[in-house]
């Protein structure tokens, strides 16, 4: 493993998660989250632990970057965009457990499959794209 790459990749697939995850949920998306049960089931506007979040968010990167490092069996965007695709399935898969347990809509648990589905495909390519 290049330790090098594997930082620089790390930082900068959880960089890409936590300013996505903003931008399309917290900006974009806010009117849709609540109307659509956000509210009972996320921390009221303020009161959000943002070192929790931050720190969630690049774990994300790191344990992303690893697993890419150890499972990938070709180099550059293909192979990002491969991997990204399986790991936005398999967390589609989480979610579709919690939507047969958390009170939300079908609606908001596709919401979240695509809106993250996305959102691992961009991390998987930015993954690729800088680990050498």
């Amino acid at each position: 493993m290049n330790t090098k790459n594997y930082l620089i990749a790390s930082i900068a697939g959880g960089t890409f998660i936590l300013f996505y995850g903003f931008i399309v949920n917290a900006i974009l998306l806010a009117d849709f989250w609540s109307n659509h049960g956000g509210t009972a089931l996320m921390r009221p506007e303020g009161t959000e632990i943002m070192w929790a979040i931050v720190a969630s968010c690049y774990l994300q990167g790191f344990i992303l970057t690893c697993i890419y490092i150890k499972g990938m069996s070709g180099t550059g965007i293909m192979e990002g965009l491969r991997f990204g695709l399986l790991i936005a399935a398999f967390v589609a898969s989480i979610y579709l457990l919690f939507y047969g347990l958390q009170p939300w809509g079908l609606d908001a648990t596709v919401v979240t499959m695509l809106v993250d589905g996305v959102m691992f495909i961009g991390a998987g390519l930015v993954i690729a794209a800088l680990y050498k």
